[in-house]
């Protein structure tokens, strides 16, 4: 699977990416300016640990509805169904073709993932449906993962599906 994996140390050369760079800073900058009727349409997530990071997320459906239900740990295992795109629209990945744990399942561990991924995935409750919109600080960064340039903002549409394994804390 490739976007939720952790990030690779080293940069790419930055005068090559300075025009992909700048058009993901503005993608970013749009979503977080953006309103809905006067209302901002992501809300802003800043983990305590990791300082300086940062994910949008937009929910798709009612949060009254499944407040309620069991949200992630950072260390509980996780079904979720996602894609991933940049800020062209352009498909990175997906978990359509996983069959393992069930019909388009990546199962994983919140921090077995990029710090922005992570953090969304512990603010969701089971069958919330987002969109995260993450920087690129909070993806990977100034490197390119296979076909994910430098600097990219990550843009996934994610579902949680289930929690099969919740644990504690140490």
């Amino acid at each position: 699977c490739l976007a939720p994996m952790t990030s690779c140390l080293g940069n790419d050369d930055e005068d090559d990416y300075t025009e992909w760079r700048d058009r993901n800073i503005e993608y970013i900058n749009h979503c977080e300016q953006s309103t809905i009727n006067g209302e901002p349409e992501y809300t802003k997530f800043a983990p305590l640990w990791a300082p300086g990071t940062y994910v949008l997320i937009k929910w798709h459906n009612d949060r009254s509805l499944t407040q309620n239900r069991l949200s992630p740990l950072d260390n509980s295992t996780v079904d979720v169904i996602y894609s991933l795109e940049n800020i062209d629209s352009v498909m990175l990945d997906n978990s359509f073709s996983q069959t393992q744990y069930g019909d388009s399942i990546y199962r994983c561990k919140p921090y077995e993932n990029v710090t922005g991924f992570w953090a969304g995935l512990t603010q969701m409750h089971i069958g919330d449906s987002v969109t995260m919109v993450m920087p690129y600080t909070a993806g990977y960064g100034a490197t390119s993962y296979q076909s994910i340039e430098p600097y990219s903002t990550l843009v996934f549409n994610v579902k949680m599906v289930g929690i099969p394994a919740y644990e504690l804390p140490d």
